[in-house]
């Protein structure tokens, strides 16, 4: 009579088996995490791009459309423009926030430390003047008016494109009303927002360039 032998997994191969699979189920869901922060890393960055390429845009825009309107504050001199590396003030025929579709707005733009020093933040404060008498005293940014734009960046400034004595063009930190007349040629806005990135920069050639007072 053959001898009949029942063939089957020992409690040992099994154990080994089961912890194989498991190892490969582990090693499956943490390249799956790995994909799926990669992938929300890659959409987070493209969706900031995007909004840092608007940005600029808009305020490129409304740059250009800088007019020869005076700034009048209480109890001083009035100006067309000023600004310097982390400020700038103006009068522009175009609006980037929302309620001041119509008219000029007052424009104060402004670059300030993030809280917990998260990089620089990028803010706007606009105030529509369309049927505000020109001799009244209004402009003056509200602390609680400014809107943010960019935040988090490693580094944002601007420049001041200025036209010399001798017809020479050259970028400065600053429009000073005390020694530049009018408004600048033009303003560039650079950005960068890591240390790792390269700067992105924006020219608004201002068309109302050299108003006199």
């Amino acid at each position: 009579m053959a001898c009949r032998y029942n063939k089957g997994f020992t409690l040992i191969e099994l154990l080994i088996s089961i912890t194989i699979v498991g190892v490969i189920l582990v090693i499956i869901m943490g390249a799956f995490r790995i994909g799926i922060r990669a992938w929300e890393t890659g959409e987070r960055d493209i969706e900031n791009h995007q909004r840092q390429q608007i940005v600029l845009s808009l305020v490129k825009h409304q740059l250009a459309s800088v007019g020869r309107y005076k700034i009048k504050k209480q109890d001083k001199t009035s100006f067309y423009f000023k600004g310097d590396n982390k400020f700038l003030e103006c009068i522009s025929a175009i609006s980037v926030s929302p309620g001041n579709a119509f008219g000029n707005v007052y424009v104060n733009y402004r670059i300030t430390s993030g809280k917990l020093n998260n990089g620089q933040l990028f803010e706007i404060f606009e105030q529509n003047i369309a049927g505000i008498s020109p001799e009244a005293v209004l402009y003056e940014a509200d602390e609680d008016g400014f809107h943010e734009l960019i935040h988090g960046a490693h580094e944002i400034f601007f420049e001041y494109l200025k036209k010399t004595d001798t017809g020479e063009l050259q970028w400065q930190d600053d429009w000073d009303t005390e020694k530049d007349v009018g408004l600048p040629a033009a303003v560039r806005l650079t950005l960068r927002m890591d240390e790792q990135s390269a700067p992105v920069s924006m020219v608004a050639r201002i068309q109302g360039e050299e108003a006199k007072g």
